[in-house]
């Protein structure tokens, strides 16, 4: 019965609580706060509204530099001071502003994003949160995540998934302000998309759409790099079991460019690592063999038969490897450790998705086989299914 409202979702139209103009607040340069900011339009007009009253329309070819003293943000333009406010919010005047933003204190390189800014002090620094339209958004999460030399048909893959994770996950900086923030663990969002128009079309044409699941509930979609040919149930790696996230074999992504990796350990520097951290017997000539001997056939959460203690994505992230995917073999004074993947390899495989668009799959196969039983649905009609 679900499957058959789904394939009407085209030619419903019910109120929903989401909005096909849905705003999202991003916290930008998060955890790397400058003290002081250019702000400049590059397209259209802004109004400078400090503590609630407007100071003054700022045009194209001006900047207005915004520091923090003392506390408080100082105003100045190139020929006026605006004075002291405790908030300063940059409203555009037209649809499709875009602003440049440059960190003078410290001198970092310069940012551009769609729509409004809003500013705060954050201590000695500036707290910046970027009020922008969620396609805007998501056309610059693509940009910073897939990078601009992806096909159409990829772009629509990311942007449903990146539309996707930021509606499911909006109040996780909340206590903060914000929706999310712009690095890895939200999703990253280093400027608007201005380098491949395929990517602001491919979010244009997919507006609306979210994955869900059997439940009609927003899906977690997780993606990564590469799976090395095979990705991971969500408890292996993480601490629930999601009933999409599973684990499937993908031939997609095992002749693209993060597929295979190696590293060389000193022996006594893994051997050292696995006592200290797990109290792991290497004297003892059984425990000592599965230490250096790991040759798993497929992904594996437990990196010993015998210890189900020491986990694989643990030992990834303590050894900054690839991925959790990888093979010992015993050199000497050296392991090396040759791996396959690229991630935390939950959910989505970029490149294998990447290498599925290029061989003649839509943007619905691809989801469809990197994410099981789930639904693409328009998100204003998500309360119509759920009743």
């Amino acid at each position: 019965m679900r499957i058959w409202l789904v394939i009407l979702v085209s030619f419903i139209s019910t109120f929903s609580s989401f909005s096909n103009n849905e705003i999202v607040r991003i916290g930008i340069l998060h955890n790397r706060e400058p003290i002081a900011i250019l702000f400049a339009p590059l397209y259209g007009s802004y109004e400078v509204i400090g503590d609630g009253e407007v100071l003054y329309t700022i045009k194209e070819k001006e900047a207005i530099q915004v520091t923090n003293i003392g506390g408080q943000l100082h105003l100045k333009s190139f020929n006026r001071d605006l004075g002291t406010v405790n908030k300063v919010y940059f409203k555009r005047l037209k649809w499709g502003a875009i602003f440049k933003l440059k960190p003078t204190r410290p001198n970092k390189y310069e940012h551009q994003y769609f729509d409004n800014l809003t500013i705060t002090p954050k201590g000695s620094k500036l707290k910046l949160i970027n009020t922008v339209y969620i396609e805007h958004y998501v056309a610059g999460v693509i940009e910073s995540e897939a990078g601009s030399s992806q096909n159409l048909e990829y772009y629509k893959v990311q942007a449903i998934i990146c539309r996707t994770y930021a509606l499911a996950n909006k109040a996780r900086h909340k206590k903060e302000g914000f929706s999310l923030c712009d690095k890895v663990h939200c999703q990253v969002y280093h400027n608007r998309s201005r380098h491949n128009s395929d990517i602001q079309k491919a979010s244009n044409s997919t507006k609306r759409i979210v994955v869900v699941d059997s439940d009609i509930d927003i899906i977690t979609a997780a993606f990564f790099s590469n799976c090395g040919g095979q990705t991971v149930n969500s408890e292996d790696a993480w601490r629930y079991p999601l009933p999409y996230l599973r684990s499937i074999c993908d031939t997609f992504c095992t002749d693209m460019p993060h597929a295979v990796w190696e590293k060389e350990v000193p022996k006594d520097v893994w051997l050292n690592y696995l006592t200290k951290t797990y109290n792991f017997p290497v004297d003892d000539s059984l425990y000592a063999n599965c230490a250096i001997e790991h040759f798993p056939e497929m992904r594996e959460k437990y990196f010993s038969y015998i210890d189900s203690t020491i986990t694989t994505p643990k030992i990834r992230m303590d050894m900054k490897f690839r991925s959790s995917h990888f093979n010992l073999i015993d050199q000497g004074d050296i392991i090396k450790f040759i791996g396959n993947g690229f991630g935390h390899g939950i959910g989505l495989c970029q490149e294998g998705a990447m290498k599925m668009s290029t061989s003649g799959y839509d943007f619905k196969e691809i989801l469809h086989y990197y994410y099981t039983d789930v639904h693409l649905i328009d998100i204003e009609n998500i309360d119509f299914f759920k009743d």
